[in-house]
């Protein structure tokens, strides 16, 4: 599959902020932000994890009914790029929440859709939607 690159930000006030959790998994989901942040803030009452701490976005996830994949390794144990993630392992008709250092993004139905081009990152764990 061909890289594809859309710069979108669902930040209904389209703020640069330290959203990229809410964005990535209301993106990926199908979800309004407002809908999205407020599912994980209640989570956040009951744990005590802010909003966008992996332990909160794990459990989020998790309630929706998805559930988190390894690190894809490549066959001689390096890691894969976000680009090469969807060149070489994304289904075109899936939807994925991936952590990669520092941030969580989205690959929408074979596109990296983020409010920047993170596709050099190493891919962490992922969700597949």
């Amino acid at each position: 599959m061909e890289f594809k690159f859309e710069k979108y930000n669902a930040n209904p006030f389209k703020k640069k902020t330290g959203d990229c959790v809410i964005r990535a998994i209301c993106v990926a989901l199908k979800e309004e932000w407002e809908d999205t942040y407020k599912g994980m803030f209640d989570i956040t009452i009951e744990t005590g994890y802010a909003v966008s701490c992996k332990e909160n976005f794990k459990e989020y996830l998790l309630r929706k009914g998805y559930k988190m994949e390894k690190m894809p390794k490549k066959p001689n144990g390096k890691r894969y790029t976000v680009k090469e993630f969807i060149e070489e392992l994304a289904k075109s008709n899936k939807n994925y929440v991936i952590s990669v250092a520092n941030h969580l993004t989205c690959i929408e139905k074979g596109k990296l859709v983020d409010t920047w081009d993170c596709s050099r990152k190493s891919v962490g764990n992922y969700w597949v939607i």
